[in-house]
């Protein structure tokens, strides 16, 4: 006889959220009153759509357009129908989806369409063993054996062999053990809909909605030469489902600029999970298109997105892009003597030109800088990213330099990313000299001290803001670039030791 291998559950409280409330929220806050969520659909009539498949059974293909927080899904099914009324079961839909944005296309009549939320967590596989019989071990070793009648807000109602029920109000306290695995079904929405046609046969289906937490960003690695005058720029785009549903074989998407969505007051899912990476071998970068005022990436091929995973592939890549550092201050006008040295920004600034490998729109997204060394910083862990010499020792790595967020970068534009404020350089402010030189204008002149601590010559940046009728009467340098809000200084400042700026601010009313 062949042994079944028991199959030991040890049930905790998990902060899975109160599914009864979710639909009752989800009834009052979206669409319906009366018990069940109807959602009024637009009716259309739509050609066959090839792709979808025909033949007996349902087939689907799902189209997936993403944006920053949430996607648009299109979901085209084959579905096989009666003449007459029929009731059709839609499964696989969303957790996430904004009952708002549901629409349904059908050549033939929609007449109602009911949402129903699919169980999770340990309510899902005790749904699952509804009817069929289990053991439960309590923390003391006390057995309970019976058939599972149901399983309500953590409450189990069982049916003992003498046809007497039971309750156990804490299952977290209880172990279950089993024969074999439950069978539990995909998570997610299923819609009940029911539909008329005027002759039996296959039917495609579009099924259109909103589902939130399904969006994809930009993660950018720079990495600077031991010079930090060249930089490699990779951009990894990062694909998170936290849907409630997986989307099997999609064609993907990806929208970057900013688009408007209304806030939705559709409840959150409450419970956390740490996301799977996936990295992705791509076949080759998207281009981006321009579509109206944004630009749309269409990856190559279609995608497995599991739910709760992360999907990644470069999206942005140029070995060597011209970089510039730049050791930058900012003089604050009429805010008195500052009481202690301020430390400069550490600014890399770059171009995106097609001659160095960019040239193309660059969505905005956290950027992460490092540079190359000969050998590991000290204090850094082993990188594992510099070259073997002939003993087989690693020389060489990386080490972060700090990280910042752009925007969106449009062609040909400058951008500049911020890693940090220098601790050897540093700047002290004094007024010399503050008057009312007439009832509504004032003038202050202030000295800038510039101090370096490096033992190499360093240019510093310092930016004079002109704003509330501000405008500079006397400078010691010439300003190397000047506009209607700002000057802006180049001042060199030896190792070890410092130079100053002195300038005269006037101000009107």
């Amino acid at each position: 006889m062949k042994v079944v291998p028991r199959i030991s559950y040890k049930i905790t409280k998990l902060p899975f959220f109160d599914h009864s409330l979710y639909r009752r929220n989800l009834m009052k806050k979206s669409l319906a009153r009366t018990g069940m969520i109807a959602a009024a659909l637009l009716v259309l009539n739509l050609p066959a759509h090839s792709e979808a498949g025909t033949g007996p059974g349902m087939m689907s293909d799902t189209d997936l357009t993403l944006f920053t927080g949430w996607g648009w899904v299109l979901d085209s099914r084959t579905i096989e129908l009666q003449d007459g009324r029929n009731e059709v079961t839609l499964p696989g839909i969303a957790r996430q989806l904004d009952p708002g944005s549901l629409q349904i296309g059908l050549d033939g009549q929609v007449i109602s369409v009911r949402t129903r939320v699919e169980h999770q967590g340990w309510e899902r596989i005790f749904h699952s063993l509804i009817g069929k019989q289990i053991r439960m071990v309590s923390e003391t070793g006390q057995l309970v054996e019976g058939e599972v009648v149901d399983f309500t807000q953590g409450r189990l109602y069982l049916r003992k062999a003498d046809g007497r029920f039971t309750l156990i109000p804490n299952s977290h306290n209880y172990r279950l053990e089993l024969d074999t695995m439950p069978d539990v079904d995909k998570p997610g929405v299923q819609l009940d809909a029911v539909v008329s046609v005027d002759r039996a046969g296959s039917y495609p289906v579009r099924i259109h909605y909103v589902a939130n937490n399904i969006a994809w960003s930009l993660d950018y690695s720079i990495v600077l030469n031991e010079d930090e005058n060249k930089a490699g720029i990779t951009g990894m785009a990062q694909i998170r489902n936290n849907s409630g549903t997986a989307f099997d074989q999609a064609r993907v998407r990806l929208v970057a600029g900013d688009v408007r969505m209304t806030p939705q007051h559709a409840p959150q899912m409450r419970e956390a999970a740490m996301a799977d990476a996936v990295m992705a071998r791509a076949e080759a970068m998207p281009e981006a298109e321009q579509y109206a005022d944004y630009y749309v990436y269409e990856l190559p091929a279609r995608l497995d997105l599991p739910e709760r995973e992360l999907y990644q592939f470069p999206l942005v890549s140029a070995a060597t892009v011209d970089a510039r550092k730049i050791y930058r201050y900012q003089v604050r006008p009429f805010s008195g003597t500052s009481q202690e040295p301020r430390r400069l920004d550490v600014i890399y600034a770059f171009h995106n030109l097609e001659e160095q490998g960019l040239g193309k729109p660059m969505p905005g997204g956290i950027v992460r800088v490092y540079r190359k060394t000969e050998t590991d910083a000290p204090g850094y862990p082993d990188s594992g990213t510099g070259r073997m010499d002939d003993d087989g020792v690693r020389s060489g790595g990386m080490q972060l330099l700090g990280q910042d967020r752009i925007s969106h970068i449009a062609k040909g534009d400058r951008f500049e990313v911020m890693t940090g404020r220098a601790f050897d350089i540093r700047a002290l402010e004094t007024v010399t000299r503050h008057e009312q030189v007439a009832p509504r204008v004032r003038e202050e002149s202030r000295e800038i001290t510039l101090k370096n601590e490096k033992d190499e010559v360093v240019v510093a940046t310092v930016v004079v803001p002109l704003h509330r009728n501000l405008n500079v009467v006397s400078e010691s340098h010439e300003p190397v670039s000047e506009s209607a809000d700002r000057r802006v200084y180049e001042i060199s400042v030896p190792a070890e030791g410092e130079n100053q700026l002195s300038i005269t601010i006037r101000q009107s009313h």
